[in-house]
């Protein structure tokens, strides 16, 4: 039966695994000294040796005669495992076998002892896969398992796996596997196979499966089965990739601003079952490099190519600025994120293109770009102020509205008094004015003493008395009427502000010994009749009559009486059309 490369060529032993020397002496190490963990956990990126290495640790921690820390793949043990029908190896995979049930059951086996081996392992790959039931019941378990039990965990995805399943295990981290590492085993596999594989194939190979050995193999597989000479056309071919030399062509062509002769291009490549996602990662490449030849020229071995095109690299980044560069990387990363998103790739693709060769801004394809000239912006419609009605006011605003009104108005009259006072005041107050007396700006003007003696002349008596007759006549109060009449009561309301009119209309009013007895059925006005209100518009309305009054509000019973008895009548209609007697309202 065929197996394939990278299941014929897996790793036996720790020391054939490549790129994770890091992993392997410390696994070894704890072998040999006895002391390993209960529980591991691997993490790391596709084909880099997870599983691999998990294999292997369940083979030596078994094996009855271990060398090094590695197992000696001639015991019974050993040989058991590696054949796959060790009973006491169990693995598992999490994306089939996630549920609770599932957990459940190896929680249940973990119980027994070992059939023919020293220890129980569980690989449990792609643990990240497992329901959170399931990593719930399996926490008590890989906490505090049984002496004979080892649980190695195996995932790609590390931050879907929950902090408390971390905790509880020895977590290693698989690198990608080096490049040059890896084209060593593939010519090393190659040999074994009899197929003859150049050097420059083997590390391209290398750099298209992306630090993944199982990968490389797999490309190596493919490769063999077309050719016994496996060179880097023929690696093209069957990986899908086009030869490195239109990557050069298309830097060329962006540094002239050739667009006509990119899109031609690319349509050739398009022709030839290039996939459009794989142009613009490996353009991605190369650009990265031209990046890496302007900022460090000297240290090749960051670069991705080929060794016998780092010239090539070399001049094709003379053509470009650092700000350029930056700009297509950009505009190359935006397009490898939207590509696989879209049915019209290649359409996708040409606008990539188009904007680096005409040195469109990276994200001109999602905004529109507006000229300087062009911008306007369109200044907001002023609306009128229209003041609201006091009737529609509610309570809590007519009695702010009140209170603004009263502090205006002392306001108002106490900078009436000020301007008097200083009108009044003598220019010059410095004689009247203590020398210990600080200048504060306002002072009060001086008291004039008559000291001259009363005179005994009658005619002066006489006149003193005829210049205080006006002044007790100014101070005698008006006459109050007896009764108020409906036309000077509404003579009185219409002397009134605006808000007292509204306040008022339609509202009657009666005077009885200065007593003023307002009947209104506002109830805006019978709502808000406090003290502050009512002293307020009783000065209103004694200043618009003309002599004072005490104001009195009452409700007007005769509008809810009025209504009372309509609805009544409405009541009798409605039970007379109910009972189907015919009323008629004369």
């Amino acid at each position: 039966m065929y197996l394939a490369l990278y299941r014929k060529y897996r790793p036996r032993t720790f020391d054939d695994v490549i790129s994770q020397e890091h992993i392997t002496t410390t696994l070894k190490n704890q072998i040999k000294n006895g002391a390993a963990a209960h529980a591991y956990l691997f993490t790391g990126s596709r084909g880099t040796g997870k599983t691999t290495c998990a294999k292997i640790f369940a083979a030596a921690v078994n094996c009855l005669a271990p060398k090094d820390g590695n197992p000696c793949l001639e015991c019974e043990s050993c040989k058991e495992i590696l054949s796959g029908s060790a009973t006491d190896i169990v693995e598992m995979d999490a994306a089939s076998n996630r549920g609770v049930d599932d957990v459940r059951q190896l929680r249940d086996e973990v119980s027994y002892s070992p059939v023919s081996c020293k220890y129980r392992v569980y690989i449990i790959d792609e643990v990240h896969m497992l329901t959170t039931e399931a990593f719930n019941a399996l926490l008590k378990t890989l906490e505090e398992p049984p002496e004979h039990v080892k649980f190695v965990l195996a995932t790609t995805e590390l931050h879907k796996v929950p902090a408390t399943i971390v905790s509880r295990c020895q977590r290693f981290e698989f690198r990608r596997v080096d490049a040059a590492k890896s084209a060593e085993r593939l010519l090393e596999v190659a040999d074994k196979e009899g197929v003859k594989l150049d050097e420059d194939a083997a590390l391209l190979i290398s750099r298209l499966s992306d630090g993944g050995m199982r990968d490389a193999l797999s490309i190596l597989d493919r490769c063999a089965s077309t050719d016994d000479h496996v060179t880097g056309e023929i690696v093209r071919d069957c990986a899908g990739v086009a030869d490195n030399r239109y990557l050069f062509d298309f830097s060329r062509m962006i540094a002239g601003g050739d667009t006509g002769g990119c899109i031609r291009l690319l349509s050739e490549l398009h022709r030839q079952s290039k996939d459009m996602a794989v142009i613009v990662d490996e353009l991605s490449g190369h650009f990265r490099d031209l990046m890496l030849c302007k900022t460090a020229p000297d240290d090749t071995d960051l670069l991705s190519c080929m060794p016998s095109e780092y010239e090539n690299a070399k001049i094709s980044a003379e053509m470009f600025t650092l700000g350029d560069i930056l700009r297509c990387l950009t505009i190359l990363r935006e397009c490898a994120d939207g590509i696989g998103k879209t049915r019209q790739r290649k359409t996708f693709a040409e606008m990539c293109f188009v904007k680096m060769c005409t040195g469109a801004a990276a994200d001109s394809g999602e905004r529109p770009v507006t000229k300087r000239g062009e911008y306007r912006i369109e200044q907001p419609k002023k609306e009128e102020f229209i003041p609201t009605p006091p009737e529609q006011m509610s309570r809590g605003n007519l009695i702010n509205l009140t209170r603004m009104r009263e502090v205006a108005k002392e306001v108002f009259e106490l900078n009436s008094k000020t301007e008097n006072s200083l009108k009044e005041a003598p220019e010059n107050n410095s004689e009247n004015v203590s020398e210990n007396t600080p200048d504060i700006g306002l002072q009060e003007p001086p008291v004039e003493i008559n000291t001259e003696p009363p005179a005994l002349d009658g005619r002066e008596n006489e006149n003193s008395e005829e210049s205080k007759a006006p002044e007790e006549k100014q101070n005698e109060s008006p006459k109050i009427p007896e009764s108020i009449s409906s036309e000077e009561w509404l003579e009185a309301i219409g002397k009134c502000d605006r808000f007292t009119q509204t306040l008022l209309d339609s509202s009657t009013a009666e005077l009885v010994n200065g007593v003023l007895t307002v009947r209104t059925g506002r109830t805006l006005l019978l709502n808000n009749a406090n003290n502050d209100t009512l002293s307020e518009l009783q000065g209103k309305l004694s200043e618009a009559l003309g002599y004072p009054i005490v104001l009195k509000i009452e409700k007007d019973l005769s509008e809810e009486n009025s209504s009372e008895k309509q609805s009544e009548v409405e009541k009798l209609l409605k039970k007379a059309e109910s009972l189907g007697i015919d009323v008629k309202i004369g």
